[in-house]
């Protein structure tokens, strides 16, 4: 159920993302960031505890879950900082194109 929310969330966020304005630009690279991280640390977070609680291993189940979370969050914000920059270079090619006509 939290990953159909987190997925739905980051979609959202996504159309935000294509508005041009600033304002919009920055809540929704901050949204995105916050859900990007959260989203994989309470999710993956949530379920080492619970093993942790309900399995004898003490507290590597939340640790391990913590990690994995660490390792989803970095891969999430990889692929958006990466789609950014071609949307900002396809950006910088349009600009410089406009400029050469004139």
């Amino acid at each position: 159920m939290a990953v159909v929310i987190t997925v739905i969330l980051l979609n959202k966020i996504e159309y935000m993302s294509d508005k041009n304005n600033t304002r919009q630009l920055a809540i929704s690279a901050i949204a995105y960031t916050s859900v990007s991280i959260l989203g994989p640390l309470i999710i993956f977070g949530g379920i080492g505890l619970y093993l942790s609680k309900h399995i004898e291993g003490g507290k590597i189940f939340l640790f391990i879950g913590i990690g994995i979370a660490f390792i989803i969050t970095n891969v999430l914000q990889f692929f958006k900082v990466k789609r950014l920059l071609k949307k900002m270079n396809k950006e910088s090619d349009k600009k410089s194109g406009t400029q050469e006509e004139k």
